[in-house]
């Protein structure tokens, strides 16, 4: 009986060590997911579409550091505290578009403090790196080892004959199947990191491009005061000559419809101007940002570019076509994960414990079992014939991929070139012609050759030249920053997470098997 209950302590004592382990196991687990959120985002040393399973390894250890950035400028971006950010006051709830439209004695607000702010606030980013750390959760559960099974049988019957004994199997994995887990996983890492760089980018050019198009409006919004102040002095010099009776008071009206057109138009781009302020605020993800005036002109640093140089940057650095050859990598490996799933595990089973016999005739026993499946009905051919399937699409994918971004960057080039020649024209010839036009027609009405009419035909003519000359620029700048961005827009759309399909290794689910 002592034996017995000695022996009874030890199993217990087993499983107990090793429900304490896998209890550390998870513990650890655990302390590993909270550094990795609050670790820096990475790329995988690797290129994509070079993924082997020697190189399946911890993507935390294999990568480098993929910061929140803008690779142009990457130094002057420099990532802003949620403390910082949160020092921010709350701004009105509705825009005074008649008083001016900002917050009195407000600080200029920079391109590159843009940028930082959205970098902490924008939420798709946070969305995209949650992503990142999904793929690497999966990465490390399809390489786990099987747990062991422990069993403790206590058999007793009618005869002289009972049985006390305790047996530990464990599943043996062949074929390097973890491995290959981890490589298929390893490789949508990859894709993963590429996917939140693009989404990094989207960011950072639709700050760009709001920051711009703001500019524009608050540009806008200065012509229109500029003209309304030669429409206002053309109503007092109108009335001015009706009282020295050199001029009808027809004239007068003629100038009051004008002024107060030019008060429409200036009341339109103060409601402009702070749209374009909300959109801003919102994709840099702080809807309450109080209105600041911002800082640069439309016409700074506008550069020449060129076709072929842009396609070759835009193939060779755009993150969705290396996501895209990181996803075909993935499919390439889980077809030889798929080939040899139908090589069988062992099973192995083992264990021992006492027969017990009337006046201590009893002995030790002890058990080893060897099993395996035998693939004779199910040989993994379906997901085999998915697998290769999905190396197919993933393949055609990048074909895709690649057409569909030389279909855009002609579009936006198009776009780029054709503002490009307007603004050229504006500044060349449309703008010093609508100035000299003006003053001309001005000076031969003060002298009584040109009637009213030609001065007001004159007015509008500068008022619409310098509002398109306005939104050409914009315009310009806007495809500008696109085709340096890699086409890549849309800081507020919806995320999306695809990962590589693994049939045999699940998603965050299952062992590796």
């Amino acid at each position: 009986m002592k034996r017995r209950f000695a022996l009874r302590i030890y199993v217990i004592g087993v499983v107990g060590c090793i429900a304490l382990h896998g209890c550390r196991s998870s513990q650890k687990s655990i302390n590993l997911g909270a550094r990795t959120i609050n670790s820096t985002k990475r790329f995988a040393d690797e290129e994509p579409g070079q993924i082997s399973i020697s190189s399946a390894t911890d993507p935390q250890k294999t990568a480098k550091k993929l910061p929140f950035r803008d690779d142009a400028d990457a130094e002057s971006v420099i990532p802003v505290t949620w403390e910082k950010a949160s020092q921010i006051p709350p701004g009105p709830s509705e825009l005074d578009v008649d008083n001016a439209s900002q917050v009195p004695n407000a600080p200029v607000l920079t391109l590159d403090e843009s940028m930082q702010l959205a970098v902490e606030a924008n939420p798709t980013l946070q969305q995209a790196y949650a992503f990142v750390q999904q793929a690497q959760g999966n990465w490390s559960q399809v390489g786990l080892y099987p747990n062991p099974k422990v069993e403790w049988h206590d058999e007793a019957n009618n005869a002289p004959f009972d049985a006390h004994y305790g047996i530990v199997s464990q599943n043996i994995v062949t074929a390097d199947k973890l491995k290959l887990n981890r490589a298929t996983a390893s490789a949508d890492v990859q894709r993963a990191q590429w996917e939140a760089e693009a989404q990094n980018l989207r960011v950072l050019n639709a700050v760009r491009i709001n920051y711009i198009a703001a500019l524009g409006a608050q540009r806008q919004v200065a012509v229109a005061e500029q003209i309304l102040k030669i429409a206002d002095e053309g109503v007092r010099v109108s009335k001015l000559k009706l009282k020295a009776e050199e001029v009808s008071e027809a004239d007068v009206l003629q100038a009051q419809i004008q002024q107060r057109q030019t008060q429409i138009l200036l009341r339109n781009a103060r409601i402009r101007a702070a749209a374009a302020w909300r959109e801003l605020s919102n994709v840099i993800g702080w809807p309450n940002l109080p209105v600041r005036p911002l800082a640069g002109e439309l016409e700074d640093e506008i550069p020449q570019l060129d076709w072929d140089v842009a396609w070759q940057d835009l193939v060779s650095r755009n993150p969705l076509l290396h996501a895209a050859r990181a996803r075909m990598a993935a499919a390439e490996v889980q077809v030889q994960r798929e080939q040899v799933e139908a090589i069988p595990n062992l099973q192995v089973s083992g264990g021992t414990g006492p027969d017990v016999l009337p006046a201590g005739k009893g002995f030790q026993m002890y058990f080893l079992s060897l099993g395996a499946e035998v693939p004779v009905w199910n040989r993994n051919q379906g997901n085999v014939t998915a697998a290769m399937a999905n190396l197919q699409a993933a393949q055609a994918e990048v074909s895709r991929l690649e057409l569909s971004l030389r279909d855009d960057l002609a579009n936006t080039f198009q776009r780029y070139e054709s503002a490009r020649n307007e603004v050229e024209i504006y500044q060349e010839q449309i703008l010093p012609t609508a100035d000299k036009n003006l003053s001309l027609s001005q000076k031969a009405y003060d002298e009584g050759e040109f009637d009213f009419l030609r001065v007001l035909i004159a007015r509008r003519d500068l008022f619409e030249a310098r509002v398109n000359y306005v939104a050409s620029l914009t315009e310009l700048r806007a495809a500008t920053i696109e085709i340096q961005g890699l086409l890549l827009t849309g800081g507020l759309d919806p995320v999306f997470n695809n990962p590589t399909p693994s049939n045999s290794a699940g998603q965050t689910s299952d062992q590796g098997r």
